[in-house]
C-alpha cells in the first residue's frame, strides 16, 4: 500500500511545479492575460495595440497577475515585473527593434 502512494504522491507535488506561468483567454471582444509570479509586486503589461503603454495588472489570487484588453487584431507585447522587462514563454515570438524579443497574440490561435 505504501509503495502504491508514493508515485501518487510525487505527481501532486510536481503537478504544481508545471503550472503555466502565462496564458491568455479569449472572452468575446476582449482578452484577458494572466501572469504568475510567487516573487512578483508589480507586473505591467506592455503592448503593440496601444503604442506600448504601461498597463497596471492587478493581483487576482496567489500571485496570479491578470490584464483584460479589447482586441480586434493580432499585437506584439511583454511584461515589465518590478522595473524588469519579461518575456514569458510564449507561442509566437517576434524580433523587436530593440535587439530583443516579444511575445505575439495571435486571434486564431
Amino acid at each position: 500500500m505504501k509503495s502504491a502512494l508514493l508515485p501518487l504522491m510525487l505527481l501532486a507535488l510536481l503537478v504544481p511545479a508545471c503550472a503555466e506561468k502565462h496564458y491568455s483567454k479569449l472572452n468575446g471582444d476582449e482578452v484577458s492575460f494572466y501572469y504568475k509570479d510567487p516573487e512578483a509586486q508589480e507586473v505591467l503589461f506592455v503592448s503593440s495595440r496601444d503604442n506600448y503603454k504601461l498597463l497596471a495588472a492587478r493581483e487576482i489570487k496567489n500571485h496570479l497577475w491578470e490584464v483584460s484588453i479589447p482586441v480586434e487584431k493580432g499585437f506584439a507585447y511583454f511584461y515589465v515585473v518590478d522595473g524588469v522587462i519579461t518575456l514569458p514563454d510564449c507561442p509566437f515570438t517576434e524580433n523587436d527593434d530593440f535587439g530583443s524579443r516579444n511575445c505575439l497574440y495571435k486571434i486564431d490561435m
